[in-house]
């Protein structure tokens, strides 16, 4: 589109353990001149990133430093790290099978920052990382790409699940130093290997071990342009409600031109018939109980 802004165009997003995600869907009006980065160290297929200007997919080892390390991977590729989990609690979740070392590699790890470089990427809106306990050290060794962010999406533990990791509340207090505020926070319950676990179908019946985050970087008010551009990333992270109250908080102040092209990603959706959305709720609440079957 012609009459689109350069400032609501030209994103980029960086997905660090990309594998099986869907690239995040930003409307056909803000893909040109877009990036998307994917590193997977398990070099695990990432869904179609048709759109998007540029796309660059790398299966590079990420960490908060470059140094030789050893990678493990494991018979559930999901879990596979650079670091080594915790055997107790490895026992408490009955997941020992998951866990199962399958390889072991000496590789040469490589920073954010200078993987970024190499393909001339020089900034970031929205960073999102799925690195099985190494979340916390790679986005705080970002140094200014982080503080330049807009928004960030990342796993962090109640429950540190492996060596190193801060808890939950740290990793938040740090980020919460560094300007970001907590959007969303959907945590995951697991249940301990009690015999009964089986017949535990309760979604919230466990130990909360961790939470997917969404984290929103604190803008001064005259930053329209950051602004409206979070107005772009939240709706595309399906965050609808906060992308709305953010454009309400600079329609006043935005060209007619921004709010026609931003209206729309934070409108709620068409109302579904009440025959679907009982059949939603009921294949929602079978997943659910099949999923908690499943869950540690």
């Amino acid at each position: 589109m012609s009459d689109v802004p350069p400032e609501l165009q030209a994103f980029t997003v960086v997905n660090l353990g990309s594998g099986g995600d869907e690239p995040l869907a930003l409307p056909p009006w803000a893909r040109t001149g877009s990036t998307i980065v994917e590193i997977d160290a398990a070099d695990r297929p990432a869904g179609d990133a048709a759109g998007y200007e540029r796309r660059v997919t790398l299966s590079d080892v990420i960490a908060g430093s470059e140094s030789t390390r050893t990678f493990t991977t494991r018979s559930f590729v999901s879990v596979s790290s650079l670091l080594e989990p915790d055997p107790e609690l490895i026992a408490k979740y009955g997941v020992e099978r998951e866990y199962e070392v399958v390889e072991r590699t000496e590789v040469t790890t490589r920073t954010l920052p200078s993987l970024l470089a190499q393909e001339d990427v020089t900034r970031i809106d929205l960073l999102k990382t799925d690195l099985e306990g190494l979340d916390f050290e790679v986005l705080t060794s970002c140094g200014p790409l982080l503080d330049d962010a807009l928004c960030i999406r990342c796993e962090l533990r109640i429950e540190p699940f492996y060596e190193g990791e801060p808890k939950l509340h740290a990793a938040l207090a740090a980020f919460d130093e560094r300007g970001f505020d907590v959007q969303s926070l959907i945590t995951e319950t697991w249940q301990p290997a009690a015999p009964w676990r089986k017949q535990l179908v309760a979604r919230h019946d466990g130990q909360t071990v961790w939470g997917d985050c969404i984290l929103v970087k604190r803008l001064a008010p005259g930053d329209l342009t950051g602004r409206a551009r979070q107005v772009v990333l939240l709706s595309g992270l399906g965050q609808r409600s906060v992308a709305g109250w953010i454009l309400s908080t600079i329609s006043a102040s935005v060209p007619a031109g921004w709010l026609a092209l931003l209206t729309p990603l934070v409108a709620p959706p068409p109302p579904v018939s009440r025959t679907r959305r009982i059949v939603r709720e009921a294949r929602r609440r079978a997943r659910e109980l099949g999923a908690a079957r499943q869950r540690p």
